[in-house]
């Protein structure tokens, strides 16, 4: 995973880096803003490598300023009934980039989720105003 824990920059790809204040206006300059609002979650069209890894990527903004980044891990396909062990995942991929799950930096928190309502995994990249 490419997110510098101690400025919470995170680089999806040389087109698309995350950071704290990243503007909605800051998005539309990417080659990945097709027209959308900002208002709603927007998730990019294809999975992106993120190191070894390859995940389906959506982000948030409040208020025109990115709020969370979600990352769902999509190298293995999962069962409808199996979604929580993609959480397994994750939580190893934290462990191995050596970002503690949930733990509060000075720019927002990293956090791996299991969201029994909609039966989604996923590692979300908070972040503080």
């Amino acid at each position: 995973m490419m997110i510098d824990i101690k400025n919470g920059e995170f680089k999806v790809n040389d087109s698309l880096i995350f950071f704290p204040g990243f503007t909605f206006n800051d998005f539309k300059r990417t080659p990945y803003f097709k027209g959308q609002d900002g208002v709603r979650i927007i998730y990019l069209d294809e999975p992106q490598k993120i190191g070894k890894y390859k995940f389906l990527v959506g982000f948030f903004f409040k208020d025109r300023v990115i709020y969370m980044v979600t990352l769902i891990n999509c190298d293995k396909d999962f069962q409808e009934n199996e979604e929580k062990n993609r959480k397994g995942i994750h939580d190893s991929i934290l462990q191995e980039n050596g970002i503690e799950d949930g733990k509060e930096y000075k720019w927002g928190k990293v956090v791996s989720e299991y969201d029994a309502r909609s039966n989604i995994s996923s590692i979300n990249i908070y972040y503080l105003k």
